[in-house]
């Protein structure tokens, strides 16, 4: 390949610097990762999609604006779509990130993920989740540049990229709103005190925000493909140049989204090439996706520090994690609700109290390395799914008998926590949290969807326990067996009861005090003599074991395992929900586990009032959202702050006066 063809793909590559101008402004003024950025761009060119196709407005509920379904024009059209992005800047700093201005960057990064899971549930309610035309502004013509044919929408949005971050950098740099706005951003508070409009100031930088996302969006879904899932995952490769340029530099972030857009353009190219790696004759897939993980890691690495300043250090405030107490009457409680369930539930009830257990399961590794620790990771989702494709080739290609295969399945997310500890010895915060998220994408691209090492677009089965010559599946086991089988259920709530007691443990342990302290302050920490790194490195252990076990049970709930579950979307949602229960011990898990998709509650919602449950992404989302709001500290915590005594002795008193 010459010269001209890798100036041709390195043209094809720029598309990916659109979103990064909207996300930096976003997070200056609000401090907010947003991990929406991706899916409030696609949501916008959906609109516009809709006013070009069939001259339908599609917000809550369709408004048809042209008569016969007639097009609109592209001016008024883009008007409209423009008017749908800064409402929704508005909308989301109003009703979102306003009432958690004093909360902590995880409880914004929580409520991003549940503004995420209720526009990506509201697009696929109202597009379906199949690809959709978009149609295009830019020409969609060609022009040759040393011989070689460029598509000009290309070059063109290249080009509008760099006017808009040049005019930001001006804007900020030397206009009234762009000082008030760093000012706003250093110290709120102190603006506030010198006469500033820090709220309106956020809500027109949201609204810039908005406006921008929104608007690359349209420009740029015809050179993508306009589908929820494409332009939701875009934003992994959009937060990697934005911590390159620190969230601050527009033209840092903007060269380095350049720099990877070209790179993913030029290893696409070179698949068809012949020394690329190839596995079974075909290229190896994932390649384009493991190298912003792999630059993002390497640069938080070489950036980070493996102690901050004592003077400097910004710590979460998470939620309180109290010790756990009365534990042997909860582990009983919870052993006869459980085989009470299992045995007198019908079959669909018993399914949902099932996928409750594991959510409880894969919740508790975020307990471990979140509420104990104060590790914000996006990767639990991610080790569960390769302890379940372990599982399957070691039981199923290689024919090992059981219990050989769950071992290893545990011990290969155990050895990826490790790998992941690696760069949490010097990186921590919001820098983790987007580093595990691309490192979650990476793995379902380089992994989970290859056919020679994942499943690809089948699922990989996996064997069924089988222990002294009894086999115990979902389908059948010693106890019933009708499916799920209620034996299968027992063996789920033994193997919860016991990583539950291990997390009560873990609590109440010298370490659990140790991992605490790491939480609160890792200066202070080292300064008391604790091995911060050490630490670190043991809550991921722990945590990537009990994630582990979690996606061994879920391999052989499903008898199987598939990409689409194990992947990134999944992790943030089941981060979300584990944070909207609390993080703070296995309380709030086994709250987290009640909400999980297909779990109790949302199957009594469906069931009980009839609810599709095409709605139950929609639910969570705005639970999360609205939790987050309400009590940043989950659920749980907000339980244990009722007074039950005092709420029991008040029905007391007034049951006794009425029978007086």
């Amino acid at each position: 390949m010459g010269i001209q063809q890798y100036l041709a793909f390195t043209v094809l590559g720029f598309g990916y610097g659109a979103l990064i101008a909207g996300l930096a402004v976003s997070y200056r003024s609000s401090k907010v990762v947003n991990v929406a950025a991706g899916v409030t761009a696609a949501y916008v060119a959906y609109v516009y999609s809709s006013l070009r196709g069939t001259g339908t407005l599609k917000i809550l509920v369709p408004i048809q604006l042209t008569p016969d379904e007639q097009p609109l024009a592209t001016p008024i059209a883009m008007l409209i779509a423009l008017g749908v992005a800064a409402l929704l800047g508005v909308l989301q700093y109003l009703l979102v990130y306003r009432p958690l201005a004093r909360a902590s960057e995880m409880a914004k990064l929580v409520a991003s993920a549940g503004v995420l899971l209720t526009l990506q549930a509201v697009i696929v309610l109202q597009w379906g989740s199949n690809p959709v035309h978009a149609p295009a502004i830019l020409p969609q013509t060609t022009v040759k540049i040393f011989g070689i044919p460029m598509p000009w929408d290309r070059l063109l949005l290249a080009a509008l990229v760099i006017v808009v971050t040049i005019a930001l950098w001006l804007v900020y740099r030397g206009t009234r709103f762009g000082m008030a706005t760093r000012a706003a951003a250093d110290n709120s508070k102190g603006a506030t005190l010198i006469g500033l409009p820090t709220g309106r100031i956020e809500c027109g930088n949201w609204v810039i925000s908005s406006l921008l996302a929104g608007g690359f969006g349209v420009l740029a879904a015809p050179t993508l493909q306009l589908e929820p899932t494409s332009f939701t995952l875009l934003v992994v490769p959009v937060l990697t140049a934005a911590i390159i340029g620190s969230f601050s530099s527009f033209l840092v972030a903007v060269a380095a989204a350049f720099g990877l857009g070209i790179i993913n353009s030029l290893l696409t190219s070179f698949r068809g090439q012949a020394w690329f790696p190839q596995a079974e004759g075909v290229p190896v897939p994932g390649i384009p996706e493991l190298v912003p993980f792999i630059i993002l890691a390497v640069v938080l690495f070489l950036r980070g520090r493996s102690l901050p300043d004592r003077l400097t250090e910004k710590t979460a405030a998470l939620p309180r994690s109290p010790r756990p107490r009365h534990v042997r009457w909860f582990v009983l409680a919870g052993l006869v609700i459980g085989l009470a369930g299992l045995a007198g539930l019908s079959y669909d009830w018993r399914q949902a109290l099932i996928n409750s257990m594991l959510g409880v399961l894969l919740c508790l590794s975020v307990v471990v390395t979140t509420g104990f620790t104060g590790q914000i990771s996006f990767a639990q989702m991610t080790l569960a799914g390769a302890a379940a494709y372990i599982t399957s080739a070691v039981g199923v290609s290689a024919g090992m008998p059981f219990p050989i295969p769950p071992i290893a399945g545990v011990l290969a997310a155990v050895a990826i926590s490790l790998i992941i500890a690696i760069p949490a010895r010097r990186v921590r915060g919001m820098q983790l949290a987007v580093l595990t998220l691309a490192g979650a994408v990476a793995a379902q691209q380089f992994w989970f969807n290859s056919p020679q090492w994942g499943s690809g677009l089948r699922p990989a089965s996996i064997a069924p326990i089988e222990i002294f010559g009894l086999t115990i599946s979902p389908s059948g086991s010693f106890w019933g067996d009708e499916a799920p089988s209620p034996g299968f259920g027992l063996v789920v709530l033994l193997v919860l009861l016991v990583v539950a007691l291990t997390v009560v443990w873990l609590r109440r342990s010298p370490l659990g005090a140790r991992m605490l302290a790491v939480r609160s302050s890792e200066a202070a920490a080292a300064a008391a003599g604790v091995d911060v790194a050490r630490v670190k490195v043991v809550s991921f252990v722990i945590g990537g074991a009990i994630a582990g076990i979690a996606g061994v049970m879920y391999g052989y709930n499903l008898s199987g395992v598939s990409a689409e579950r194990f992947g990134p979307l999944m992790s943030i949602t089941f981060f979300a929900i584990a944070v909207l229960g609390g993080v703070g011990g296995v309380s709030g898990a086994v709250v987290a586990g009640l909400l999980v998709a297909q779990g109790l509650m949302f199957h009594a919602v469906t069931t009980w009032f009839g609810i599709s449950p095409d709605f139950q992404p929609l639910f969570a989302g705005l639970a999360v959202v609205a939790t987050m709001i309400g009590s940043p500290d989950g659920v749980a915590a907000s339980l244990r702050s009722i007074p039950i005594g005092r709420l029991l002795r008040r029905r007391t008193v007034v049951l006794a006066e009425k029978e007086a």
